[in-house]
């Protein structure tokens, strides 16, 4: 039962990083839609826990043929380094103290994603343990505080399709940036606690996200701020959404930069190309801004997203196939 808890609590902490805390995300891809964002909640469920199952059934075969794909390692590649951009972006934005703090700041982040390069998935996975589960309830006590029961939330569209379609394109998105993680999460799970597992973490993930845009439509005038939590919250209650938002993009860049090692183990040899690739480049996008990175990078990296999760798909029905034929044989 502690490998399962351990195992969920990653699979959370990869999806909810600084964008989702921030409420920049929910906005773009949820309560944008106004009262069909809730449908679109209820299919993200559905999606997620699809996805999740899928990628932990993977078999080791497929993950290594996966693996060895340069078409894969592009798509990949260039998801991790918006998000990483995304998350060292927000950590700026959110401290914007002094440039020497925020130098400070980034400095431990960087640190913290060079001992993860070096030292692997059991470092990765206790911080998860003792992070993931203190931010999501300091984020749901933070989103109760601010409920109200006495307003009524409009039809922002006329058809639900669109929100469909971006719930779909939110689920593919964070599904194929930590794809090689989930997968590797579930070499040593039998089914049943995959399927455990893969509807926990679904579930755990729907129940925020309906909390965190049950709030926003309350405050339909933030949907334009760059972070439009930060916008609701004064206060202690900002001060605490701060070390939310600083912890999602902790948890999420510590996911990333595991993707990074896996994905390049068996390309590059040489460690500090490796740190440029997962650090430097992700901080020179950084630059363009968390806005700009969200708003438009991160939508058409969802596209990149869907490709990936296809030649998940693919690549795992053939080898299976495969296998069941060598062994009919």
């Amino acid at each position: 039962m502690l490998n399962e808890f351990g195992v969920f609590l990653t699979i959370v902490g990869t999806i909810l990083g600084c964008g989702f805390f921030s409420g920049k995300e929910i906005v773009i891809f949820f309560s944008q839609f106004g009262q069909w964002s809730y449908l679109a909640i209820f299919l993200a469920f559905i999606f997620f826990f699809l996805i999740f199952k899928f990628l932990l059934n993977v078999s080791t075969l497929a993950l290594k043929k996966i693996q060895s794909s340069k078409l894969f390692l592009i798509f990949n590649i260039a998801n991790c380094i918006i998000f990483s951009a995304v998350m060292f972006a927000c950590i700026r934005e959110c401290f914007e103290i002094s440039f020497v703090f925020q130098i400070l700041i980034l400095a431990i982040v960087v640190c913290l994603c060079v001992f993860i390069l070096k030292n692997g998935f059991s470092v990765f996975s206790n911080f998860n343990k003792i992070f993931v589960p203190f931010m999501c309830l300091l984020f749901i006590v933070l989103l109760f505080n601010k409920f109200s029961f006495s307003f009524q939330a409009n039809f922002l569209t006329s058809l639900p399709f669109p929100s469909i379609f971006y719930s779909l394109l939110y689920c593919a998105l964070n599904g194929a940036n930590n794809c090689l993680v989930i997968s590797k999460l579930g070499q040593n799970l039998h089914s049943k606690q995959k399927t455990r597992i893969a509807f926990l973490s679904a579930f755990v993930l729907s129940i925020i996200l309906l909390c965190a845009n049950f709030t926003l439509l309350q405050n339909q005038d933030s949907f334009n701020s760059i972070m439009p939590f930060l916008s609701i919250f004064y206060g202690w209650q900002n001060l605490a959404l701060k070390i939310v938002i600083f912890l999602g993009a902790l948890t999420s860049l510590c996911s990333l930069t595991f993707n990074f090692r896996i994905s390049l183990e068996n390309v590059i040899t040489n460690k500090l190309l490796l740190y440029f690739i997962a650090i430097v480049i992700p901080l020179i996008v950084s630059l363009f801004g968390f806005s700009f990175i969200v708003s438009f990078l991160e939508p058409i990296a969802s596209v990149f997203s869907i490709n990936v999760l296809i030649f998940f798909l693919i690549t795992n029905s053939f080898v299976t196939k495969k296998s069941l034929k060598i062994l009919k044989n």
